[in-house]
């Protein structure tokens, strides 16, 4: 009888072949700064998965969460511009509550994998090095692209 006794740790990442295309966390969370949601947050799921992170489960929830709360907050902010409630220098306001919003869920995410990243790197592991190239790319030339696809306030209010 052959018994497999190894030992790991709970908080030990598990990675997998897509390991070689994480990046550090601190690219989705500028990607997400400077791109937009439609970039930061499939990053930040992509990277928990492809790290084996055993918390990516837990910033896939966060993730989703993070996107139910914006379209919620993109609805009310557009149901009461267009009921006559907020006008145009308070609906300038009322926009700051979105964007904290999106920078919360970006920093939950961005704390939720830097542990594990850490942990990965600490036992060998190696991150790709092209974050800086595909955050510049999704900042500067495809969130323009991304943005226009659909001339919904909506679409740009959830995605930007």
């Amino acid at each position: 009888m052959q018994t497999n006794n190894t030992y790991r740790l709970d908080d030990e990442p598990r990675p997998g072949p897509l390991a070689r295309l994480a990046v550090e966390p601190l690219w989705p969370l500028l990607g997400l700064m400077l791109g937009g949601f439609w970039l930061g947050l499939p990053w930040f799921v992509f990277n928990g998965f492809a790290v084996g992170s055993p918390t990516r489960v837990r910033e896939a929830v966060i993730a989703g969460l993070g996107l139910l709360g914006t379209i919620g907050i993109a609805f009310a902010l557009i149901y009461l511009w267009q009921a006559g409630y907020l006008h145009k220098d308070g609906l300038q306001y009322a926009l700051l509550v979105l964007v904290v919003w999106k920078l919360a869920v970006a920093y939950a995410l961005f704390v939720a994998q830097s542990a594990t990243i850490e942990i990965y790197q600490y036992y060998g592991g190696v991150l790709n090095r092209f974050g800086m190239p595909v955050m510049l790319l999704g900042a500067f030339v495809l969130r323009g692209v991304v943005l226009g696809l659909l001339p919904f306030t909506l679409w740009q209010l959830v995605l930007s």
